[in-house]
């Protein structure tokens, strides 16, 4: 089974790219920053290099986890935006057709009820996803927290981590409610999903318990002696729940609150472990 692995630098791409690579040949893509030496150039927003990668690798599943992780850079470069965003998921999906992959997309709960750009770009290419004739996984997880060899990323979880490493009290909102999503669960969805052969889904992976940034952060810092401030950012996004029916029915892994905690401190005291 070879996967080709879109975004391997990501935060989430390395994170599933060392997952997976522990049970499936797997070819990582990065666009200017090469995380691993093993990693191919590819720029997604180009449809003559999309379709040459695939051609060459000739991969049996694709991993579309590439885009912007929120609507803010599209004020400066809406174009771009758009171009990664879902242009991408077009060439990815056109390519994916040329050679009979399977193409898993990684969206987001903000495609439940899209409130901004980012909603509205994730739906659509949840679309072109449903258009991959060799079949399509869709997995949508919600903020997603844990470690990555991409510690640089500029992800909730890695600004968590800077407050441990520079042991500096960070500010984390109190307004926006959500389910939090375990990097590690998405991989083992993956995994699984992929062994069972269930395809033409789409599945939401998240915890069944309700958070916060603050809730997360002092949760995740506590046990280092680290603590961090409150603060009301007046985010007014949508709380979307999701309980654990649709996994267990699935015969996919579960993951409570709790369980993601314990497994994120297990992970920062072996960082080592989480390079590439």
């Amino acid at each position: 089974m070879k996967i080709l692995l879109i975004g391997a630098n990501g935060y989430l791409g390395a994170r599933l790219f060392l997952d997976l690579r522990k049970k499936f040949e797997v070819i990582g893509t990065y666009h200017k920053s090469q995380l691993c030496a093993d990693f191919i150039q590819l720029d997604i927003t180009d449809a003559h290099q999309v379709r040459e990668v695939f051609e060459q690798y000739q991969p049996d599943i694709v991993i579309h986890p590439a885009n912007h992780a929120s609507p803010r850079p599209a004020a400066n470069d809406p174009q771009g935006y758009q171009a990664l965003n879902q242009q991408a998921t077009n060439h990815i999906v056109a390519a994916a057709n040329t050679v009979g992959a399977k193409v898993i997309f990684i969206s987001s709960f903000a495609a439940i009820t899209p409130g901004d750009i980012y909603g509205q770009l994730k739906v659509q290419s949840e679309e072109s996803v449903k258009k991959t004739t060799a079949g399509y996984l869709i997995i949508r997880p919600s903020l997603i927290l844990g470690l990555s060899p991409n510690t640089e990323n500029d992800r909730p979880f890695n600004r968590v981590l800077k407050c441990l490493d520079t042991n500096t009290v960070g500010e984390f909102d109190t307004s926006w409610q959500f389910q939090p999503t375990y990097v590690g669960h998405v991989s083992a969805v993956i995994d699984v999903a992929i062994k069972k052969n269930l395809f033409n889904q789409t599945i939401h992976v998240t915890s069944p318990s309700v958070q916060t940034q603050y809730s997360t952060a002092k949760d995740i810092l506590a046990p280092f002696g680290v603590t961090v401030k409150p603060v009301d950012k007046g985010l007014t996004l949508p709380l979307q729940e999701c309980d654990e029916h649709e996994l267990k029915a699935l015969g996919l892994p579960t993951c409570s609150y709790q369980e993601m905690l314990t497994r994120i401190h297990e992970e920062i005291q072996n960082r080592s472990d989480y390079q590439l």
